[in-house]
């Protein structure tokens, strides 16, 4: 067996595609295999995106800004290439660089802090994949 996802064949771990909670049953067809990191990542991004689809219907534009950040950042430090070669997945509060409080109105200097952030981001992410 392995990982759907990145492929590997180690920690294997059953996913369950539609959720017991939400109905899944463990019927062949309902299941698929991730590997630990993967498993953990998928569990969370389908967290995140509940989070934030809550967050557009209530229409705060401050959290859904948090939580399309939120998402971004698990997205790049969990890529499938990073994930083949670390084997662990990193959490988005792991890194305390990547995070970014919702602000309704951003001052100025709120702004030129949201922009370094990003910048360092994308130097964080250039870092992890220059590592391998």
């Amino acid at each position: 067996m392995k990982c759907i996802r990145c492929g590997r064949n180690e920690d294997i771990e059953n996913h369950h595609i539609l959720e017991s909670r939400f109905g899944g049953g463990n019927e062949p067809g309902n299941k698929e295999y991730r590997c630990r990191a993967c498993h953990k990542y998928e569990h969370t991004r389908r967290r995140v995106l509940s989070a934030l689809e809550y967050e557009r219907s209530r229409g705060q534009k401050d959290r859904i800004a948090a939580y399309e950040h939120r998402l971004e950042v698990l997205d790049r430090l969990n890529i499938i290439e990073l994930i083949r070669e670390r084997g662990t997945y990193i959490s988005y509060w792991s890194v305390n660089r990547t995070h970014r409080l919702p602000r309704r109105i951003p001052t100025k200097e709120e702004a030129e802090f949201d922009k370094r952030l990003d910048e360092d981001m994308a130097v964080f992410v250039a870092e992890l994949t220059n590592e391998r």
